[in-house]
């Protein structure tokens, strides 16, 4: 089941349409690229995020690319290693599969009894489920303007929650040490009928 609502949108994006809300508008975050000149070119474990051992050629090439900028957001941990490793793995197949769809066209032709057939090449199924694959994981790991918007604000959302009520004081003031009103108060009774739920 996907998420309630609509997709949040980037703050770049909410800035061209215009703040009619008036409603403060938050501004994504700079990350600086790391440096990767001084990193072995077969491997770069960055933070001490490895890449996993099955984990080659083109895919690992997309993991040096992307792995600092996702270390650097806080979004990719020594946990998430063997599934940012599949996006990788899959992202270098779906190139693969575009360089041979560049190469060959979307559809090939075949003769049959009743005439010439064009069928889809199959590198273009291959390459639409990897697509479809590349969309959700890149959700998850924030790829995308959009998935980053709402990761931002989940971040900022937990970072201004705190412990107890609205104000974050559970309802007493500074240097008061007796219970507030709300800890005194009895436990509201049990409503008996369907009706009582509804007052």
């Amino acid at each position: 089941m996907g998420r309630r609502g609509p997709k949040p949108e980037p703050a770049a994006v909410k800035k061209a349409k215009g703040n009619s809300g008036r409603r403060p508008i938050g501004e994504d975050p700079k990350v600086e690229d790391p440096k990767v000149e001084d990193a072995k070119p077969e491997v770069l474990a960055t933070a001490s995020v490895v890449p996993p051992t099955w984990l080659k050629d083109g895919g690992l090439d997309v993991w040096n690319r992307l792995a600092p900028r996702l270390i650097a957001m806080k979004l990719l941990t020594q946990l998430d290693a063997e599934t940012f490793g599949r996006y990788c793995r899959n992202f270098s197949r779906w190139l693969k599969m575009q360089e041979r769809l560049d190469d060959k066209g979307e559809v090939y032709e075949i003769e049959t009894a009743s005439g010439l057939v064009r069928r889809y090449e199959p590198a273009f199924a291959i390459a639409d489920r990897l697509e479809r694959q590349l969309s959700a994981a890149e959700a998850n790991f924030g790829l995308n303007p959009a998935e980053r918007q709402r990761l931002y604000a989940a971040r900022a959302a937990g970072a201004g929650a705190g412990a107890g009520d609205l104000f974050g004081d559970n309802g007493q003031r500074k240097g008061d040490d007796r219970p507030s009103a709300a800890q005194n108060a009895p436990a509201p009774a049990r409503p008996t009928s369907a009706v009582g739920f509804l007052q």
